[in-house]
């Protein structure tokens, strides 16, 4: 859905937003969001902190994406998810890190349709952290923080609720976050 079209559907979900400019073309150096919004809530009642400066097409997602997260967290940690603490949304950038082998150019959060997520906040018991509680792949988690991780991580890549979740698995330049995008509905 485009513009208005993606707004409307967002505010019937829920969702607490403010609506960006359309952006007709990309800057000089190619980035831009086409129908971008401010979230600070999502459709669960989940509050972003920062708020999210991302397309309004991630942000119809949210609605899967914040689904697979609260039933985790349900199942692990017995309290639904109230906060997600980002570490940046919206920033015209290069890939960095391990996906320059595949992908040259411009990272999805230079369109809006990337951000990352550095800690889980419940409404009741402790945040969980991707630095800290994080468990790598070949080993088993063994704390409910960790199996909570793992089965955001593996559910939202395998119902594919977003299109990619990279991690502390992937490479060193995701060790504290959550890498999370839904692709590239562009305008070009």
């Amino acid at each position: 859905a485009a513009g208005a079209d993606c707004r409307d559907a967002l505010k019937q979900s829920g969702a607490r937003f403010q609506a960006l400019p359309d952006v007709a073309k990309p800057n000089k150096k190619g980035c831009g969001i086409p129908h971008g919004v401010l979230l600070t809530r999502g459709p669960t009642g989940i509050v972003y902190s920062p708020p999210l400066q991302v397309d309004c097409s991630l942000a119809l997602r949210l609605a899967d994406i914040e689904r697979v997260i609260q039933e985790e967290a349900e199942t692990h940690l017995g309290s639904p998810i109230a906060r997600i603490s980002t570490l940046g949304s919206y920033a015209c950038r290069e890939v960095v890190g391990r996906m320059r082998r595949w992908s040259e150019g411009l990272s999805e959060h230079s369109f809006g349709n990337a951000f990352d997520i550095s800690r889980f906040s419940p409404k009741r018991g402790r945040a969980i952290s991707v630095l800290r509680d994080y468990v790598l792949y070949g080993s088993d988690p063994t704390t409910r923080e960790g199996r909570f991780l793992r089965g955001v991580t593996r559910r939202l890549r395998a119902e594919g609720a977003a299109a990619r979740v990279l991690g502390p698995d992937f490479d060193a330049s995701h060790r504290d976050h959550l890498h999370v995008d839904c692709g590239t509905p562009r305008w070009y």
